[in-house]
C-alpha cells in the first residue's frame, strides 16, 4: 500500500472516529440537561406545592391582631346592596384563629369574609331590601309599593295609596318572580321613583 492510501484511510477513519466521539458526547449532554430540566420542573412543582399548602395553612390559621379593627357588613341579597353597619377595635378577639372568631358570631348570622394585619371583616346575608328604601312587590295579587325600615323589613304605609290596581295576572311570568324574588331594579331610593317603575305595568 502506497503513501497515498494510508494518508487517505488514516483521513477517513479519524474523520469517522471524531464525528462518532463529537456525536456520543452531544447525545450524553442532551441526556443529562434533560435529566437536569425534568428533575428541576419537578424540584419546581413540589415547591410551588408546598408554597400552595403553606398559604393555605396560612390563610386558615390565620390570628387576628392586637391593634386591627372589626367591621361588621350586611348584604342585603334582594339587592345585592352592602352596608357597613359599625367598626369597633377588635378587643377580646386579639390573638384568636379565624375559626375561633366564626364561633362567635355564627349565631347572630356573621361569616368571616377576610383578615389581615390590620382588620377583620365579618359579613351576614340577609334575604331582603336595603333598609329605609321603597320597593316594588305583591300584596294580595296587585303590584304595590313597600317602604323598608332600618333592618330591610318590607311594609305598606298607606294601603289606599300603596297598592296598586296592576293585577299581577295581567303580568309575564318572569315579572312576577322577580317581584317575588326581588331585585336592585324594584329598590328606589323615594316613593317618586317607585312610582314611576310601575309605569312599566300600566
Amino acid at each position: 500500500m502506497d503513501k497515498r492510501k494510508k494518508r487517505t484511510f488514516l483521513l477517513v477513519f479519524l474523520t469517522i472516529s471524531i464525528f462518532s466521539l463529537s456525536y456520543y458526547i452531544c447525545i450524553n449532554k442532551l441526556k443529562t440537561i434533560g435529566i437536569r430540566n425534568n428533575n428541576y420542573k419537578m424540584n419546581s412543582s413540589n415547591k410551588d406545592k408546598e408554597m400552595g399548602s403553606l398559604a393555605t395553612n396560612s390563610n386558615n390559621d390565620l390570628i387576628v391582631a392586637r391593634d386591627s379593627t372589626i367591621l361588621f357588613k350586611v348584604q342585603y341579597s334582594k339587592s345585592g346592596d352592602v352596608i357597613v353597619e359599625k367598626e369597633e377595635s377588635v378587643g377580646s378577639l386579639a390573638g384568636k384563629k379565624k375559626d375561633d372568631v366564626e364561633a362567635i358570631y355564627k349565631n347572630d348570622g356573621y361569616e368571616v369574609q377576610s383578615i389581615n394585619s390590620s382588620q377583620v371583616v365579618l359579613m351576614k346575608k340577609v334575604d331582603s331590601y336595603a333598609p329605609n328604601k321603597y320597593v316594588l312587590g305583591i300584596k294580595d295579587g296587585y303590584v304595590a309599593i313597600y317602604k323598608t325600615d332600618k333592618d330591610g323589613n318590607m311594609f305598606i304605609e298607606n294601603e289606599k295609596r300603596d297598592i296598586t290596581d296592576i293585577k299581577i295576572d295581567k303580568l309575564k311570568q318572569a315579572d312576577i318572580q322577580l317581584l317575588n324574588k326581588g331585585d336592585k331594579y324594584f329598590q328606589c331610593d323615594t316613593r317618586e321613583d317607585a312610582e314611576a317603575r310601575l309605569e312599566d305595568y300600566e
